[in-house]
């Protein structure tokens, strides 16, 4: 290869990685932050073409690791972490130790849940819930991911079912803190997109807010 032909390869590649640049550049020019409050931020990204809004929050919990572990893995007890949850029954369970059927037993389960939300109406799904990471006793990272799956079981017939709900809480120890990601992306279905903006302002942080103080009451209980 001559010296005529590595420049052109160089330049080449120079366009190839500006042209990623410029890529990535432009989608994270995307998210749009929608809300600041104690623990974080909330990013906001609508999907083109869609009626599916991204979330994305991210931020410090003041709480140790392993009770912010603690209040995700068992959220639905907490009503101000799972708000308006009316129903919630496990379809099916895999990579379960013996006797377990629910999480953390188990690795991965599927779940009906119904939501009754005040104006909207009831809400309903059948998701799969999956610990992905879960290393916080050894000072690593815990996640927890979900996602539509109805291949154990539908939704009953005339109700609302939500069609998109993906995503994922994802923490990391901090010292006595607890740095935490939350990602969510939902389609409001019949709901007009300006009600969805304005709950999601401030339902998101009321969860989190929530997440916060059972972990530290939990941590508080232990400590005494």
């Amino acid at each position: 290869m001559d010296g005529a032909d590595r420049a052109g390869v160089g330049q080449a590649g120079e366009r190839q990685l500006c042209s990623s640049l410029v890529r990535l550049a432009s989608l994270a020019a995307t998210w749009v932050l929608v809300a600041t409050f104690p623990q974080g931020k909330l990013y906001r990204m609508d999907q083109e073409g869609t009626e599916v809004v991204a979330l994305r929050a991210e931020g410090l919990f003041r709480a140790p690791a392993w009770a912010v572990r603690e209040v995700l893995l068992h959220g639905s007890r907490y009503g101000r972490v799972s708000p308006y949850l009316a129903e919630r029954r496990i379809l099916h369970a895999e990579g379960c130790r013996d006797g377990a059927s629910e999480l953390p037993g188990c690795r991965r389960v599927w779940a009906y849940e119904r939501y009754e939300p005040p104006l909207v109406g009831s809400r309903d799904f059948a998701l799969r819930v999956e610990i992905v990471a879960d290393d916080v006793d050894r000072g690593g990272d815990f996640a927890i991911e979900w996602d539509i799956d109805e291949s154990h079981g539908k939704p009953p017939d005339g109700g609302t079912h939500v069609l998109v709900n993906r995503g994922a809480w994802e923490i990391s120890p901090a010292g006595e803190r607890t740095r935490f990601g939350y990602r969510l992306s939902t389609d409001p279905g019949s709901l007009p997109a300006w009600m969805v903006n304005i709950a999601n302002r401030s339902q998101v942080p009321a969860v989190i807010s929530a997440v916060e103080d059972e972990a530290r009451k939990l941590a508080e209980s232990r400590g005494r």
